[in-house]
């Protein structure tokens, strides 16, 4: 059905909740910047904030202090922030819906039980109300204009198509209507081309249900064909699947849901932006992350776009490929989204090949939490691809090569090659890594034991999220995912050395797997001084993995650096930097020229330093 054309937007969203509590001396750091001379809140002339939410991202202990906004002692709606903190309280980032400069008086003129009654007449009067009206005050700023309003919360819910949860602000001051929004968020089902039939919730407006989920965010909306405008894919029946416009509309909604559920329940992701967005286009008063299907006529293409950030899909041509709204390709190309709010892989060369191959991995993930485990997770596309060939699809992970263009052990000329292809040698990393074996052409005698995938996946999106940047190459990638496995697992781990040897078996690192143990010491005088072994020339390393351990007074706290020369400057790479003098280092890179060096953050005295190389 087509409707009113609607706006691509590049908006800010919410920050991620994992439900554990924040230590108080992270709060109060919070505080300190965000009310410091030149913090958001000084600078934006805010006169109150109170803390709503105190968390701490499990899986990497970072911690995100969310406080809400107040003018006169009255909640301002929607100004929040969250502050984004290490364990120590050092401030990371922030970010920052605080509305400045308001002005508002704060007193009411009318009172709760008025802004009620003239709630219920723009609603159509008390014989729609289903339930207790309720109101709250707020301070709204709405089309540039501050007002002291009453949110009235009404349901005119009877059970039928009609049914609406209207939200009415109500000026606290004149009593006129200011903004009202429909809450009501109802289940529609809806026809696939692959899965079935599925359920959505789906936003409802006067009788007409649309193809937006108002509580995580995600709206779907048609090309209809085109490639010029976008429109509302809707029904005032509560289902869709009539058309074909509709069925794939549903199935990209699907899909996007399924990639958001797996995200939050695996990773603790809220949305691709880890933020609740992006919010690409506003509708109905909303900010949605977006899909958009029916692209063009015969497109046979999926995509994200990096600037208009929302998801495209074209319906095929029947020939190459059918609809391309699957879980894989759907997981695949919104996996391009986090990766670009994370390491920003450059979409060029090795990096370009990394890219590729992490939405190929967790596009294989989103496709597994969905329909459960099976060896079809290990092929990209295979329910749209070429539909007059069975079983066949654009990629196989657990054989690279058998697409006929694939790499599955790593060359230097990887850096000059397509990174659709090139993908290949991470795809098949990651699956040895998953299911254990060895390389499926025999390119490599390295035996990997499997770890699983929820193992391996949790190494991946912690390398990405953590380790990676956007130069990272393969050996880099190595690294990255060494680096992730120690933290999640230890360096002692199974994990870690199936990390390493999936890496090996497909030709990146593992030059040498036994380093040798060389012993200095010395002494620092002061606060401030290094040292460093065997020397500030370094020495040659050829082996993959390295592992450094210091050991200093108690009296003190010395940190400790692993550095590697490139050029004529030195670079850390890895690093021990707790609170005592005792640290140690797991690394593992590529050869070349290092060095030890011993800090002294604090304190004075003699130090040892045991490194393996």
């Amino acid at each position: 059905m087509r409707s009113s054309l609607l706006a691509l937007l590049a908006l800010t969203a919410c920050a991620v909740d994992d439900g554990t509590s924040a230590g108080p001396d992270v709060e109060a750091a919070a505080y300190d910047h965000l009310f410091a001379a030149d913090g958001e809140a000084s600078h934006k002339q805010v006169e109150e904030l109170r803390t709503t939410r105190l968390t701490v991202d499990a899986l990497v202990g970072d911690h995100h202090v969310r406080v809400q906004q107040y003018a006169g002692g009255v909640p301002v709606f929607g100004g929040e922030a969250i502050v984004h903190a290490d364990a120590d309280g050092a401030v990371l980032a922030v970010t920052d819906a605080l509305l400045g400069q308001l002005q508002v008086d704060t007193r009411p003129d009318l009172d709760a039980a008025d802004a009620i009654e003239r709630a219920i007449g723009a609603a159509g009067g008390w014989a729609e109300v289903s339930d207790e009206p309720k109101a709250d005050l707020w301070v709204l700023r709405h089309e540039g204009v501050d007002h002291l309003a009453w949110r009235v919360q009404l349901h005119r819910v009877h059970f039928d198509t009609h049914d609406t949860i209207p939200v009415v602000f109500v000026d606290a001051h004149d009593g006129h209507v200011v903004w009202q929004y429909d809450n009501l968020q109802s289940v529609c089902a809806g026809t696939t081309n692959y899965y079935g039939s599925v359920s959505l919730d789906c936003y409802e407006s006067a009788g007409t249900s649309y193809l937006e989920d108002t509580t995580d965010l995600l709206g779907t909306y048609s090309w209809n064909y085109t490639t010029s405008g976008l429109y509302y894919v809707s029904t005032t029946t509560g289902t869709f699947g009539t058309t074909e416009v509709e069925v794939n509309a549903v199935e990209a909604a699907w899909v996007a849901q399924q990639v958001y559920d797996y995200y939050q329940s695996a990773h603790g992701r809220n949305g691709i932006d880890g933020a609740g967005g992006p919010a690409a286009i506003t509708s109905h008063g909303v900010d949605f992350i977006a899909s958009t299907t029916s692209y063009s006529s015969n497109y046979v293409n999926a995509f994200w776009d990096p600037s208009g950030l929302y998801m495209t899909y074209g319906d095929g041509d029947g020939v190459y490929a059918n609809s391309l709204t699957t879980l894989d390709i759907g997981g695949h190309e919104m996996t391009h989204g986090v990766t670009q709010y994370e390491a920003n892989l450059t979409y060029s060369g090795e990096p370009g090949g990394i890219n590729e191959s992490m939405s190929d991995v967790f596009g294989a993930l989103v496709e597994r939490a969905a329909l459960g485990a099976s060896a079809d997770n290990w092929t990209i596309g295979e329910d749209a691809w070429t539909p007059s060939v069975s079983g066949d699809g654009l990629r196989y992970m657990d054989d690279p090569a058998a697409d006929g263009v694939s790499y599955d052990y790593y060359s230097s000329s990887l850096s000059s090659a397509d990174v659709h292809y090139t993908s290949g040698v991470g795809n098949l990393a990651f699956y040895l890594l998953s299911e254990g074996g060895t390389h499926p052409r025999g390119k490599s005698t390295t035996v990997v034991t499997g770890i699983g995938a929820d193992d391996a996946a949790d190494i991946w999106y912690l390398a990405l999220t953590s380790y990676m940047t956007s130069s990272t190459s393969y050996s880099g990638a190595r690294t990255a995912t060494l680096s992730a496995a120690a933290a999640l697992y230890g360096s002692s781990s199974t994990q870690y050395t199936q990390v390493g040897n999936a890496w090996t078996a497909v030709g990146v690192g593992g030059t040498s797997t036994t380093c040798t143990t060389a012993s200095y010491s010395g002494t620092l005088s002061k606060k401030g001084a290094n040292a460093y072994a065997p020397s500030s020339s370094g020495s040659s390393v050829t082996v993959a993995g390295q592992t450094v351990s210091l050991t200093g007074p108690s009296t003190a706290n010395f940190d400790v650096y692993l550095e590697k020369k490139s050029g004529s400057r030195w670079s850390s790479v890895a690093s021990g930097t707790g609170s005592t003098s005792t640290e140690s280092i797991t690394y593992s890179g590529s050869s070349g020229t290092y060095r030890v060096r011993v800090n002294a953050k604090s304190g004075s005295g003699s130090y040892a330093v045991s490194w393996c190389k």
